[in-house]
């Protein structure tokens, strides 16, 4: 799907709204987070903390029953680490450009953020597990169990393909096993390339007053 030329905006969870820009990639660091509460920094201090944190904020879009979404989650968020340790080398010649300002593990909030039940478009009569916006093209993440699906939901996935929306099916077995490996083959390359595209990464996370919690 080619980016529109304004920005468009979708609702996912349960009426919660995201703004996708074009060229310009919603990540965990531009990502407009609403937290119910102010996070406290001064108790989740490291990037694997505030990773967590951002996770279960994730999940509380999901369904109450939703178990596999809220593994692909988990598999997910996992895989970002996965994703830095394979790339600590070009991460480090990144890293050095700023002169030691950033860690490999600062390009974590690059990652593309995932928005659960999202309604696109294309098939607004139904929304799809996972959506995620590179900039220039939605990508879809579908959960697929040996349950066959209901009409509403395969012609959904038809008209999502029909309009060039990328759907990535993942095994729901796969996630049971909760097996990163298997989740990083299934994902598109945009999505696991995160870092590439980022020279300078940022945080999600400001001090100060809960407007001010959000990417600059």
């Amino acid at each position: 799907m080619v980016a529109p030329g304004a920005p468009l905006v979708i609702s996912y969870g349960s009426g919660s709204m995201a703004t996708l820009e074009p060229h310009r990639a919603l990540r965990l660091s531009t990502m407009a987070w609403d937290f119910p509460e102010r996070p406290d920094l001064n108790a989740i201090v490291t990037i694997a903390d505030r990773l967590d944190f951002l996770r279960d904020h994730l999940k509380s879009f999901c369904g109450l029953w939703d178990k596999l979404p809220r593994l692909f989650l988990d598999a997910y968020f996992r895989g970002i680490a996965e994703c830095v340790a394979q790339n600590r080398f070009g991460l480090d010649l990144l890293a050095a450009v700023h002169g030691g300002l950033f860690r490999p593990e600062d390009w974590s909030y690059a990652a593309l953020c995932p928005l659960p039940q999202a309604h696109l478009p294309a098939a607004p009569d139904n929304s799809v597990d996972f959506a995620f916006w590179t900039g220039e093209e939605l990508h879809v993440v579908e959960i697929v169990t040996a349950a066959s699906p209901s009409r509403a939901r395969r012609e959904g996935r038809e008209r999502l393909k029909a309009a060039g929306i990328p759907v990535a099916e993942i095994p729901g077995e796969e996630l049971e096993r909760t097996r990163v490996e298997d989740l990083i083959a299934r994902l598109p390359g945009p999505v696991i390339n995160f870092w590439k595209t980022v020279p300078l990464p940022s945080s999600p996370f400001r001090v100060g007053g809960l407007n001010e919690i959000r990417s600059a």
